[in-house]
């Protein structure tokens, strides 16, 4: 295996990162990669507790969300109701049932297995759990539009929410969705932020009463005496890298790639890639490249040669929940 010194030179290893997706233009609207959804959370992001109150709400009752006892059961008000179907959903822990009938859901595997009393991390006390949530929010196939926007399209280094606004707005201009009103982008804006910046005072730990879980994972920084932001693009130590080969492995399956080898430059670079969900820099992403082995039991390698850098895996279609059970088993 090749050193970090001899992949790159010390030049290439400091200058940052640039990352361009593809223009909207070149998308079919069929084809995007999110739906058109800029409601739903009732401008509130999701809280500790909530998806485990949603994901049992719907093992035992799979249309809860349209019962007037929801409000009981749940122990919150009819916004916050409607706001915890929006999460739960989003975070793709449930899904829509509609061979039973609309406004039926049922809990998906993933949300069975980290929701369950006897789950993996019913209360969310493990940041992998988080990374794995965030990913669920701004990859492929999301309902959370705004989310893959800022993560895969939004190219700002430092920006002010007004900036967030006006460049979401002009993206769905282009994609046609003139019908989204100004009002909707910013309270969605809005939602964004807090679900990844704490509402407390800056440097006191999370009120588990009001700030996202997300909050915790640091990836959106305020900067000091101003009001712009800036996403923290680099390593994230937090991060286990049997998340990350989850989170590449449904990117794969994503594209149109449907072959058993994937170029070091996708990783890195494509619309859609765990490497821009989680913000990381090239460094961070070869030593997750490097564990692939390790962490999916050869299912997946990274082949860093002189003539290629790709990761090559065992099958046209791996699943990808064993790396998460190989994981959460050791715990």
């Amino acid at each position: 295996m090749a050193t970090s010194e001899s992949r790159y030179s010390k030049q290439e290893r400091t200058k940052p990162q640039t990352v361009v997706s593809p223009s909207v233009k070149e998308s079919s609207l069929s084809d995007l990669p999110f739906g058109k959804s800029f409601a739903g959370h009732e401008t509130f992001p999701f809280r500790f507790g909530w998806l485990k109150k949603g994901v049992d709400a719907v093992q035992t009752t799979s249309n809860i969300f349209q019962r007037d006892e929801a409000i009981i059961r749940l122990g919150v008000g009819k916004n916050m109701v409607k706001s915890i179907r929006h999460w739960c959903l989003a975070t793709a822990m449930v899904t829509e049932n509609r061979e039973v009938g609309v406004g039926h859901l049922q809990v998906t595997s993933l949300g069975r297995r980290l929701f369950a009393d006897a789950g993996w991390d019913p209360f969310l006390e493990d940041d992998a759990s988080l990374w794995l949530l965030h990913w669920k929010l701004t990859s492929s196939g999301t309902r959370a539009a705004t989310w893959y926007w800022a993560f895969h399209r939004f190219r700002e280094y430092a920006f002010t929410r007004p900036l967030m606004v006006e460049s979401l707005a002009r993206e769905l201009q282009l994609i046609g969705w003139v019908d989204v009103s100004l009002s909707t982008i910013k309270r969605d804006i809005d939602c964004f932020v807090h679900t990844y910046m704490s509402n407390s005072n800056p440097g006191r730990q999370l009120n588990d009463s009001i700030d996202c879980p997300l909050a915790g994972l640091g990836i959106l920084i305020q900067e000091p005496d101003s009001d712009r932001m800036r996403f923290r693009v680099g390593p994230k130590p937090s991060l286990p890298a049997s998340i990350f080969a989850y989170a590449l492995l449904e990117f794969w399956d994503s594209t149109d790639n449907k072959g058993k080898t994937l170029d070091f430059r996708e990783i890195m670079a494509r619309e859609g890639s765990p490497s821009l969900a989680f913000k990381l820099d090239q460094d961070s992403v070869l030593s997750y490249l490097d564990k692939l082995a390790d962490v999916t039991a050869g299912r997946m390698i990274f082949e860093d040669t002189a003539l290629v850098r790709r990761v090559v895996r065992e099958g046209a279609k791996t699943d990808p929940m064993p790396f998460l059970e190989k994981y959460y088993g050791q715990k």
